[in-house]
């Protein structure tokens, strides 16, 4: 009886490296080399909107220099790409007597007994300061208030009045509400008055002005024990503090 035939050989498995695992780690290769290419595509991106940015604030502070102080800090220039932490139209008054601030009740609103002028402004709040301007089409704020250390305190609705010139999409049964800027010491710096609407401009404000106090105290205190490395504000932030800086020069007494 002849040897048995031996078994057919089986099909030899492919080794690690074979030709599916090559397949395999050609695909990953691949795949790693389009991820980096694509990150380093964002990251080009990234730098060049930075340095366009840059670039469009350099040219606006040249401007403002220029003009001193008359262009090149428009609302638009101001929210950058990001937007600004608050808009919107307010009354507007310096300090706590009511001298100018001409506010009385409904009733005198329409008798048109009342000379004195409301001021009227758009106000805008980006870093540290709240910039107030003529209008939302002005080239430059009329002048900023630094926020850090104050606080913004709604008045009750009995003190809160109606300003003779109505705000813009403001009814004629809109009510309003009045918000004192105060030091922390409690001094009124302004008077701010807005009109009750869906947009809950009042509390807006109040929300923008504690963010900026507080972020404002917070640079403060890492500047004061050697922490600037710690900073890293957008450029349109720097820019509005840039400006606000220069403005604040310009408050009414």
């Amino acid at each position: 009886m002849g040897e048995p035939e031996s078994e057919a050989p089986q099909a030899q498995q492919e080794s690690p490296s074979g030709p599916a695992n090559r397949r395999d780690t050609a695909t990953s290769v691949a795949s790693s080399i389009g991820s980096k290419g694509s990150m380093s595509k964002s990251k080009s991106k990234r730098n060049s909107m930075r340095r366009r940015s840059s670039g469009l604030f350099a040219a606006a502070r040249a401007s403002f220099y220029r003009s001193r102080g008359q262009s090149g800090a428009s609302v638009e220039t101001l929210r950058g790409n990001t937007g600004a932490d608050f808009e919107g139209y307010a009354t507007v008054h310096r300090g706590d007597d009511d001298g100018a601030f001409a506010m009385f009740d409904l009733t005198s609103l329409f008798c048109g007994c009342c000379k004195q002028k409301d001021g009227l402004y758009f106000l805008l709040v980006k870093g540290y300061h709240c910039f107030v301007f003529k209008d939302e089409e002005s080239k430059s704020p009329k002048y900023a208030i630094e926020l850090m250390n104050t606080k913004a305190v709604v008045q009750p609705s009995h003190v809160s009045f109606v300003p003779r010139v109505p705000h813009p999409g403001a009814a004629h049964d809109t009510t309003y509400t009045t918000i004192h800027l105060e030091t922390g010491l409690g001094d009124v710096e302004y008077k701010f008055t807005f009109a009750n609407m869906d947009d809950g401009l009042a509390t807006k404000f109040c929300n923008a002005v504690s963010a900026a106090s507080n972020e404002a105290t917070t640079e403060q205190v890492r500047k004061r024990l050697g922490h600037e490395q710690l900073l890293n504000k957008r450029s349109s932030v720097r820019y509005a503090n840039t400006i606000g800086a220069a403005k604040t020069k310009e408050q009414p007494d």
